[in-house]
């Protein structure tokens, strides 16, 4: 067995990283330092633990397939917690948590919730993005 195929499958290399999938990393972009100086940001790095630890327990082909969406929201929501409310950030992220839905409800259902009615302290825009998502998934796609 060569060396590479004896090590963990998961690897963490610091603290504030989340391991997804083979020898990959999501970062959840949500510093322990800055986290506790913003109790919304905070906010935001227990939710996106909680959801790493749902895809962790994802068949692999599925969590392949999930995890960059679910980084690109963290991504997103993190930026949007620290002022980048611009018209492209929050469209994004509504985007990023319709694909997440639509490919892991469960996950998806996890961080909409959140969003949409989180303790104090989670920017009020990741608060509207989120019921949004939440009224386009309850509202049948017609054509």
């Amino acid at each position: 067995m060569s060396k590479q195929q004896e090590q963990a499958k998961y690897i963490v290399h610091h603290a504030e990283y989340s391991a997804i999938g083979d020898w990959a990393n999501v970062n959840n972009y949500f510093p322990a330092q800055a986290a506790a100086a913003d109790p919304g940001l905070a906010e935001l790095r227990r939710l996106f633990e909680e959801v790493n630890r749902r895809l962790d327990a994802l068949e692999a082909a599925d969590r392949e397939l999930v995890a960059p969406a679910v980084q690109q929201a963290a991504q997103a929501a993190s930026e949007i917690q620290a002022g980048d409310e611009s018209e492209a950030r929050q469209s994004f992220l509504l985007t990023r948590l319709k694909h997440i839905a639509a490919m892991a409800p469960d996950i998806g259902e996890v961080i909409i919730a959140t969003l949409a009615n989180p303790a104090a302290g989670i920017a009020l825009v990741l608060q509207k993005i989120a019921q949004k998502a939440q009224a386009e998934l309850k509202t049948p796609q017609g054509g």
